[in-house]
């Protein structure tokens, strides 16, 4: 039987969908820089957070050789991946991010990090750590075997209309989020109940994003809001639809 064909803009949708949870998603990805001297690549590990509109934040000491590299050279590329519990990685969502690395003194970057990455409160406050943000110049998503597309920022970022709204109330919305309970942010997040318990993590215009433990989960909301009032409302559609 042959195979049915893929709408192009459905398969679209679907890649922009698959970036957009990974980015929010991951706290470590692969980070790529370039070498003085030569321009041979490295690459580390390194720890990763979202900023509103979705780029990446990394907290970074200034003393680390792929710091000391983008201080000669801004330009990385960082890969994004998803939990492999089961099945062959290679046929698993990924994402590669290139583009320039500049540091950031937005002072909910921060906090947004530490939401993602509690125990790097350890050592956020050296004085040899400051906070910075991947600005995105291209995008190479691969969904698995023949689901490979090059994408733009402009498609995996989101609108900043009303962030500063959001912002300012987010610490309130994930509170309220959290007064849920562990068990039903659990079945938002299309698990069962767990220890750790699931809790609300970090927010923006398009959903929120939970966690329980080294698990992660992103709750989509169907359309953005651009306040407060209308995210609740928003999420309260999330909940009566489970």
């Amino acid at each position: 039987m042959a195979n049915t064909p893929v709408d192009p803009n459905e398969a679209r949708a679907a890649a922009v969908a698959d970036v957009k949870r990974l980015m929010r998603l991951a706290r470590t990805g692969a980070l790529a820089t370039l070498e003085a001297g030569g321009g041979a690549p490295l690459t580390t590990l390194i720890g990763v957070a979202s900023d509103f509109d979705g780029a990446p934040l990394f907290l970074m000491s200034m003393l680390s050789r792929h710091t000391r590299n983008l201080a000669r050279d801004p330009r990385a590329s960082l890969l994004l991946t998803g939990r492999h519990e089961r099945g062959d990685p290679l046929n698993h969502p990924r994402v590669t991010l290139s583009g320039r690395i500049e540091q950031t003194a937005a002072p909910h970057a921060k906090v947004r990090y530490l939401q993602r990455n509690p125990k790097a409160g350890l050592y956020a406050g050296f004085a040899d750590f400051a906070l910075y943000q991947l600005r995105i110049e291209d995008v190479h998503f691969n969904g698995g075997f023949g689901r490979a597309a090059p994408l733009t920022a402009a498609e995996v970022l989101i609108t900043r209309e009303g962030e500063a709204a959001l912002t300012e109330a987010e610490e309130r919305l994930l509170a309220e989020a959290n007064a849920l309970g562990g068990a039903q942010l659990a079945r938002l997040a299309g698990r069962t109940a767990s220890r750790p318990a699931w809790r609300a993590i970090g927010l923006d215009a398009e959903g929120l994003d939970l966690a329980a433990g080294a698990h992660a989960a992103r709750v989509q909301f169907a359309a953005p809001a651009r306040d407060p009032e209308t995210w609740r409302t928003h999420l309260k559609q999330r909940i009566a639809a489970l």
